[in-house]
């Protein structure tokens, strides 16, 4: 299962070659977090500065320590220091925050950026023109991800609910009508096991025929 970490890393190279939006959705607990934080240590392990920017408070430096002591058994522990100073961090506690930093990724010598629930903040804000400023927003990160050649990678929540009570739990993607315009590439997620993420692409098409099992250690279950 580790080398479907890698052939997701691959994949994540060829699309920042042209630059992407790639989308990984998935319900609360499905390894979104996890699977951000895995692409952060494989982006440093190749040297790539990363900005990550933490809509949910979930960020871990720890984890991704954890990470990279395993996957680099012969690097000095200095090393994974400078490793670690690849990786840039940004608190956001509300939507008008990423708007902002928006303007400033045009400015920053970044390879990826990587936005864990922009998406669900947006939706306990009541400013009656969220929506239109979601897909604004959506549309200009893929404007900004072709210009710069890089990936922005961001993760969506996938939440379930019973409209009348003789029918089943139905599941949809925040703002899914506002997305699916703008974004590249969508990936879906969810937990085989404790420690299994299992990742499918729906989007483009060439790409649904790609089945990931991505293992995570202990120290990265969400």
């Amino acid at each position: 299962m580790s080398s479907d970490l890698d052939k997701l890393g691959y994949l994540l190279q060829c699309f920042s070659d042209a630059g992407s939006l790639i989308e990984f959705a998935g319900e609360k607990g499905s390894g979104k977090t996890s699977l951000l934080h895995m692409i952060c240590s494989k982006n440093t392990l190749q040297n790539k500065k990363t900005l990550y920017i933490d809509g949910s408070g979930d960020f871990r430096p720890e984890k991704i320590h954890d990470y990279l002591e395993k996957s680099a058994i012969h690097v000095e522990k200095e090393q994974i220091i400078q490793y670690l100073k690849n990786i840039s961090y940004v608190r956001i506690y509300e939507p008008d925050s990423i708007f902002k930093i928006l303007r400033r990724i045009k400015l920053l010598d970044v390879d990826c950026v990587v936005i864990d629930d922009l998406i669900i903040l947006c939706l306990h804000t009541l400013r009656s023109k969220m929506r239109l400023e979601v897909r604004m927003f959506v549309r200009d990160m893929a404007l900004l991800a072709l210009v710069k050649k890089i990936n922005i990678i961001f993760t969506n929540t996938i939440i379930s609910r019973i409209d009348t009570i003789d029918s089943g739990p139905i599941s949809y993607e925040l703002f899914y009508n506002d997305l699916i315009r703008y974004v590249h590439v969508r990936g879906m997620l969810h937990k085989l096991t404790r420690n299994v993420i299992d990742c499918n692409f729906i989007y483009p098409k060439k790409l649904d025929t790609i089945k990931l099992q991505i293992g995570v250690t202990r120290t990265f279950t969400q």
